[in-house]
């Protein structure tokens, strides 16, 4: 080893660095995403700067394999880990050249949706990001292709790049006369006595074994950690709590309504103690992971018991399409790192990834790429020594752990709020109000609660975001302000949310223009110059075909129909057929001046209705369904009405026009299909699922 002597600066001690020889021999303990990013970014760095290292990588679950579609290396078994990867995470294997093949990605996600006890929220993933969902390990065993996995491939990518894998289990570690670190490990052969033991002197070794060695085992009885205080004396693992995560199967045609979404839940029940729980949709598997009070204190033999019956609560079926029955592939009751370990590096060692500290919650393979990549260009760049390492890399693993405390507050903050009906439906409507009123980059709100969903910004910064001044007012003005006044306008029409889910129906402002063009082309409609004076717009997914939703739409008018049903308001049809051109629906109300006809003009079989406003204060106007398949079971129906009021045939009565233009309640329409939309989906769902 080459021993850099800083020169002194007055009387200080000078402080000698110890520099990583060329060549240099690496050794990586643990073959886990830490170890392999370590190795990946080591390796290409030293390829840049010229630099000979030999890196091995011990790992006891990995095999050399011989499948398709070439010899690889394989990572088998589990990592305990819901195989979410981050759009920070998709970026930054984009930009080293990592770049997932179709058979290792498992789904791509076009929206993240939040549930909270009112209503969920819909976060689309912003164009140009990625985030996708895969197995980390080869189980669920079940599955075709399992050793096709996300470890496997980042284990191959290092091998690729030079490092050699040893399957073996790391025994010990020590050192040699020459105070450089000696890794005994000892390896499956084929002899009498079964094993061997084998030692490896090397320059400089990071241990990245993770923290289940033992799913949920106390960290202080861990065989690794306990084996690492020959080197490590003062090492204290990181704090941890417990986490269920389950593979539940079922037949891939009935999941498939799930593609392209990632769910977030922050509530359980009563009995189900939940502080956080998320499903991935994987093609015919969905991974759960749940966190929270009922968790920690379970036995480990009741894990799947408790997975099922979260999925069984009724929040969370409604997420399920109605026929898809879930059966269980694997269950495990792994730790999760919550806090940051102590006296984790000394001269030539060094703990990486979550056995020294992860992301609170949120995407841990992140914060094993940070760490384990922080840790590579120190020992090249800087040096192997302890006090190198605790300038250099130390404060990564510190501002994870500061940051978490950031994280700490907005998770109790936002489960809080999600999981109290008022103050999730005063969220909801805050944000709804946003995406229908301000364009794209404009969402203050959007932006933050995306942050939080994702993990896409430091929990600092978001929380910073969360008492925003323009967070606040959004919430005040839409959300309390216009939450209020459509709880009034429920209670005046005597709508009931009981018995069936309540979902986002909201048309972001940017999509309002396009698609009210797309109407007008499609139905034959001469588009308007200027947007009509009365304009409201709205659209909600169903897990339905477009005949079962145009059957729903066919009961407008009908006496038994099962939506648009207010108070005050009597709406049928008084001539013609369900979805038949010349039908006519009186909306008859209490204030004879507000009645009204609509008169069914033109049908596009299995998309469109249009109907006209045939008299009353919207004559003229009209009143439109379009019905767009948007991927095989999954319909998005949309709303549309457009109208502008009467001039007035003299002054006295355009005077009271000009007045009723300003005092019109818009949004009553708003609230009235705002739930009519919600049971026509319940319906549809209903009718497709043969119930």
């Amino acid at each position: 080893m080459r021993i850099l002597v800083d020169r002194p600066r007055g009387r200080k001690k000078a402080a000698q660095t110890t520099e990583l020889p060329n060549p240099a021999t690496v050794a990586v303990v643990g073959g886990g995403p830490a170890g392999s990013f370590f190795a990946i970014r080591l390796l290409d760095r030293a390829k840049q700067l010229g630099r000979s290292i030999n890196v091995t990588i011990f790992e006891k679950k990995s095999e050399v394999c011989f499948y398709q579609p070439e010899p690889f290396c394989s990572w088998e078994g589990c990592n305990y880990c819901a195989g979410g990867i981050s759009p920070r995470l998709a970026d930054i294997l984009r930009e080293i050249g990592l770049l997932l093949p179709d058979e290792i990605v498992e789904s791509r996600a076009s929206e993240v949706i939040v549930h909270g006890d009112w209503k969920s929220i819909q976060l689309p993933v912003p164009e140009g990001r990625e985030m996708m969902s895969v197995f980390r390990g080869s189980r669920p065993r079940q599955r075709t292709g399992r050793y096709g996995n996300f470890d496997g491939f980042l284990l191959r990518s290092a091998e690729t790049r030079g490092a050699g894998i040893v399957t073996a289990e790391v025994t010990r570690v020590s050192r040699s006369q020459l105070r450089r670190p000696l890794v005994t490990y000892r390896t499956a052969v084929s002899s009498t006595d079964g094993s061997k033991d084998e030692t490896l002197e090397v320059d400089f070794v990071v241990f990245a074994a993770g923290v289940n060695r033992f799913p949920g085992g106390d960290l202080k009885l861990d065989p690794t950690f306990q084996m690492l205080r020959e080197v490590l004396p003062g090492l204290r693992p990181p704090r941890v709590r417990r986490a269920a995560i389950a593979e539940l199967q079922a037949e891939e045609e009935l999941l498939r309504p799930l593609d392209g979404e990632v769910h977030f839940a922050q509530y359980g029940s009563k009995e189900i103690d939940i502080e956080m729980s998320s499903l991935l949709p994987k093609g015919k598997w969905i991974t759960v992971v749940l966190l929270g009070k009922t968790i920690d204190h379970a036995d480990p033999s009741r894990c799947l018991e408790i997975v099922q019956q979260f999925v069984e609560l009724p929040h969370i079926r409604l997420l399920m399409p109605p026929a898809a029955e879930l059966r269980p592939g694997c269950c495990c009751h792994p730790n999760m790192t919550v806090g940051a370990a102590g006296e984790f590096l000394a001269d030539g060692v060094a703990v990486a990834g979550d056995m020294a500290v992860s992301r609170l919650y949120k995407d841990g393979l992140y914060s094993a790429y940070v760490t384990a990549s922080r840790l590579a260009d120190c020992i090249l760049e800087h040096g192997t020594d302890r006090a190198t390492l605790t300038r250099q890399y130390e404060p990564v693993i510190r501002g994870f752990d500061a940051d978490n405390r950031y994280g700490r507050a907005i998770f109790l903050l936002s489960r809080w709020v999600f999981g109290n009906p008022a103050l999730s439906r005063v969220l909801y409507q805050a944000l709804i109000t946003e995406v229908m009123t301000k364009p794209r980059d404009k969402r203050w709100m959007g932006k933050v609660l995306w942050q939080i969903a994702s993990g896409d910004a430091g929990y600092r910064h978001i929380l910073a975001g969360m008492f925003h001044p323009s967070s606040i007012w959004t919430i005040i003005t839409g959300g309390v302000l216009t939450t209020i006044r459509n709880k009034l306008t429920e209670r005046i029409f005597g709508l009931d949310w009981a018995g069936f889910g309540r979902f986002p129906t909201g048309v972001p402002f940017e999509d309002v223009e396009p698609k009210r063009r797309e109407l007008f082309s499609m139905l034959g409609v001469t588009v308007p110059q200027r947007q009509p004076q009365v304009e409201r717009m709205f659209s909600i997914q169903i897990r339905a075909g477009a005949e079962a939703v145009m059957r729903q739409l066919g009961a407008f008018g009908d006496p038994g129909r099962g939506y648009f049903t207010p108070r005050f308001l009597n709406v049928h049809r008084t001539c013609g057929a369900p979805n038949q051109v010349g039908t006519v629906v009186h909306y008859e109300n209490i204030l004879r001046g507000l009645s009204f006809r609509v008169a069914l003009e033109k049908v596009v079989p299995g998309r469109y209705l249009l109907y006209r406003i045939l008299d009353g204060f919207g004559r003229g106007g009209i009143f439109a369904f379009d019905i767009e398949t948007t991927k095989p079971g999954i319909s998005l129906l949309t709303t549309y009405v457009g109208f502008d009021f009467p001039r007035g045939s003299g002054p006295l009565s355009g005077i009271g026009w000009a007045i009723g233009r300003r005092v019109f309640p818009g949004f009553a329409h708003d609230v009235l299909w705002n739930h009519s939309l919600c049971r026509i989906k319940h319906l549809a769902e209903l009718e497709e699922a043969g119930h």
